[in-house]
C-alpha cells in the first residue's frame, strides 16, 4: 500500500478559481484510477501564500499512482492553478511537477493497512448483506432461516 503527499504553491491570483474547481468536484476523478485509491484529499493551506496539499493512500506503489494521476484531466485542471513553468495538461510534465513537489508523508493513518480497496469493498458488501439478513430473520421460521442463510452466504 502506498501513500503520497504533494505540497505545491498556488498562484495567488488563481486561489479563488482553484477553490471553485475543488468545490465543483461532485464525484472524485480518483475513483477511476488504477491503482485504486483508499482515501485522498485536496486542501488549500495558507502557508506563506496559498499551498495546495494533496494527500492520498492507495493500492500499489507511488510511481504507478503518479503515472495514473498525471493522466487525469481533472488533476491537470486542479494543478494548473499552481505555480509551474510547464503546461501541466501534458501528463509527462504534470507527473514531473508532482514528483518535484512530493514530500515524505509524516503521519499515515490506515483503517485497513493490509487490505486492498477491493477487499474493503467486499467486506462492506458482506456486512450490508448480513445486516439485511438480520432484518429479514424475524419473519422466518427456523427452517426458512437456515435455508435463507445458506442461500445468501454459501461459499
Amino acid at each position: 500500500m502506498g501513500d503520497l503527499v504533494i505540497v505545491a504553491p498556488v498562484v495567488p491570483t488563481r486561489e479563488t478559481a482553484l477553490r471553485a474547481r475543488l468545490r465543483g468536484l461532485h464525484r472524485s476523478p480518483l475513483a477511476r484510477l488504477a491503482p485504486a485509491t483508499h482515501f485522498a484529499r485536496w486542501v488549500i493551506l495558507p502557508l506563506d501564500g496559498p499551498r495546495l496539499l494533496f494527500s492520498s493512500r492507495f493500492d500499489g506503489d507511488a510511481g504507478a499512482y503518479l503515472d495514473a494521476l498525471a493522466t487525469l484531466e481533472e488533476a491537470a485542471d486542479i494543478w494548473a492553478n499552481c505555480d509551474a513553468d510547464d503546461d501541466l495538461h501534458e501528463p509527462a510534465k504534470l507527473r514531473a511537477f508532482l514528483a518535484r513537489h512530493a514530500v515524505e508523508s509524516p503521519y499515515v493513518v490506515s483503517a485497513w493497512p493490509k487490505a486492498s480497496v477491493e477487499e474493503v469493498n467486499q467486506a462492506l458488501d458482506s456486512r450490508a448483506a448480513l445486516l439485511q439478513f438480520a432484518l429479514d430473520a424475524p419473519a422466518l421460521d427456523p427452517v426458512g432461516l437456515a435455508h435463507a442463510f445458506r442461500e445468501r452466504f454459501a461459499r
